[in-house]
């Protein structure tokens, strides 16, 4: 992996006292950030597979995730390096709730950043979290992922 850039370090940061992420975006939407209570599913670990949408080539991601009994925290880069990001929700039994964050650069050079909330299953080495697509936090020159379904396997 590369170097985690500035913002990603940022929100991972803020965020792995506090098992939920702070990122305003323009439409309010909510999510459990308190612990289920119960064993939560060990998502910690190293993690690969692909970052599919609807209006983007699929690419291959690589995650590294930290979790402290239900609080799950991450990063993750693309191959090529051209897509970045952070995790940060809730673990339950079976499954994982929150946001994922991405940075892109867009068609006119400047860098965006979005962020979608994402749920699914996780079994012992595989996962699969969906969200309708991702929201620009602050302006966005760039079309963003649609329909996005992140598919990824324990390392």
């Amino acid at each position: 992996m590369r170097t985690i850039p500035r913002f990603v370090f940022i929100a991972l940061c803020s965020t792995v006292a506090g098992c939920g992420s702070s990122i305003t975006t323009t439409t309010p939407t909510t999510y459990a950030t308190a612990p289920v209570p119960g064993p939560a599913v060990n998502i910690a670990g190293n993690w690969s597979g692909t970052f599919e949408s609807a209006n983007f080539t699929t690419r291959t991601i690589k995650m590294i995730v930290v979790q402290s009994g239900g609080c799950v925290d991450g990063v993750w880069d693309s191959s090529p390096a051209e897509w970045t990001g952070a995790i940060s929700g809730v673990a339950t039994v079976d499954s994982y709730v929150g946001q994922l964050s991405l940075e892109l650069q867009a068609n006119d050079g400047t860098k965006c950043t979005a962020v979608g909330y994402v749920q699914g299953p996780v079994m012992d080495r595989s996962l699969r979290w969906t969200t309708d697509g991702m929201t620009a936090v602050g302006t966005c020159s760039s079309d963003l992922p649609r329909s996005v379904v992140v598919t990824l396997q324990r390392q």
